[in-house]
């Protein structure tokens, strides 16, 4: 979704009353490198299930699986993260999916889900597709 104000309440605005099918894009978290090479793309939606590990912020160098995907705010929260509030409460931190790195797909059985497989499978032939190299320039008639 591409926000085209330069104004922060009008972008805080668009990013609040997007629509479904513009939040998905929004929930795209990094893939780690040895899954990029695998699968041959960098993005993907984030999901339950998955294992992330976090890179920034005051989480940093936490490994675990998603246990909840908030849409509204563009967060996650891992089932490994767990703190204590001073009244002896524990929660589990809201994690901006941006700070996130995908380490592992979570695999139903011995597959991966199907609608899944489809997007990873539409992506990565659409950058084979694309072919990326730069195209060669044409001798124009005259030039040496």
């Amino acid at each position: 979704m591409k926000v085209k104000s330069t104004k922060p309440g009008k972008q805080r605005k668009a990013l609040f009353n997007a629509k479904n099918h513009q939040r998905s894009k929004l929930l795209t978290c990094r893939l780690a490198d040895f899954l990029r090479d695998e699968y041959g793309i960098k993005r993907i939606p984030l999901r339950t299930g998955d294992q992330v590990r976090v890179l920034r912020g005051a989480y940093k160098d936490f490994e675990g699986e998603v246990i909840e995907v908030l849409v509204k705010t563009q967060r996650a929260k891992i089932k490994e993260a767990v703190f204590e509030k001073t009244d002896g409460t524990q929660f589990h931190p809201a994690i901006h999916v941006s700070k996130l790195l995908i380490t592992r797909f979570k695999k139903e059985g011995k597959k991966m889900d199907p609608s899944r497989a489809s997007i990873i499978e539409r992506k990565a032939g659409f950058l084979q597709d694309e072919g990326l190299t730069a195209p060669k320039k044409e001798k124009a008639k005259g030039e040496k």
